[in-house]
């Protein structure tokens, strides 16, 4: 990891009091969460995710993000990440968070210093961002008892997913391996949750929308 990046980042996160992160695995219903908390209590919505899979990718540099940009060079990323081990690719993600947090912070700079945004997941070790974006103002999901094959079948937009692996060698091999990964992500999430006493709520299938929001909003002190 690059601990200079990251104290850099922490610069401009650290105080940055009406910014929120809610974070937690595939389907833990963050996306949901953040729509309803954004409803209620006027924020903007900044998807982690589509920022990583999206826009990051022309502002990587080769000098400042240079992990990222071997991702972003790779012919087909998807398989790039998926020829890794799992320790080769839980390191990717503590090096890539660094990175990430640059351009965050890039981002917010250009925001006025107490305007509010809720950030919509995309991360995985979260006591890596705790070090840089306050633990208290970050709350994670969980969804117990769900497993990875479940929640990649949930939606068609999750189903589409599974189609891009036809692309690659061993699809089928590939597609199980993508689960396995996915559990291990869940399970790093809330380790790391806990090592940076980041708060969890527990998601009941039973659960309303307003009520798990309610709760959440209670944890950020929203």
């Amino acid at each position: 990891m690059n601990q200079a990046l990251l104290k850099a980042a922490k610069a401009t996160l650290a105080n940055r009091t009406r910014v929120y992160w809610v974070v937690g695995g595939a389907g833990s219903g963050k996306t949901t969460i953040c729509q309803a908390l954004a409803s209620q209590c006027n924020l903007p919505i900044y998807d982690m995710d589509a920022h990583i899979y999206g826009e990051y990718h022309g502002r990587f540099s080769p000098s400042r993000h240079p992990v990222n940009s071997q991702w972003a060079a790779a012919p087909n990323g998807l398989a790039w990440l998926l020829e890794m081990s799992w320790a080769e690719f839980d390191a990717f993600n503590q090096a890539t968070l660094p990175e990430y947090l640059d351009l965050l912070a890039e981002d917010l700079d250009k925001l006025p210093a107490d305007a509010g945004l809720l950030i919509d997941g995309g991360i995985v070790n979260t006591a890596v961002a705790a070090h840089a974006f306050p633990a208290s103002q970050m709350v994670c999901l969980s969804r117990p008892g769900v497993t990875s094959s479940g929640v990649w079948q949930e939606t068609s937009a999750r189903l589409e997913m599974k189609a891009m692996f036809a692309y690659l060698p061993e699809p089928e091999t590939m597609w199980q391996k993508f689960l396995e990964f996915d559990e291990k992500i869940n399970q790093t999430i809330l380790q790391e949750c806990q090592t940076a006493n980041i708060p969890v709520c527990q998601r009941s299938e039973k659960d309303t929308v307003d009520a798990l929001a309610q709760r959440v909003a209670q944890q950020l002190r929203l």
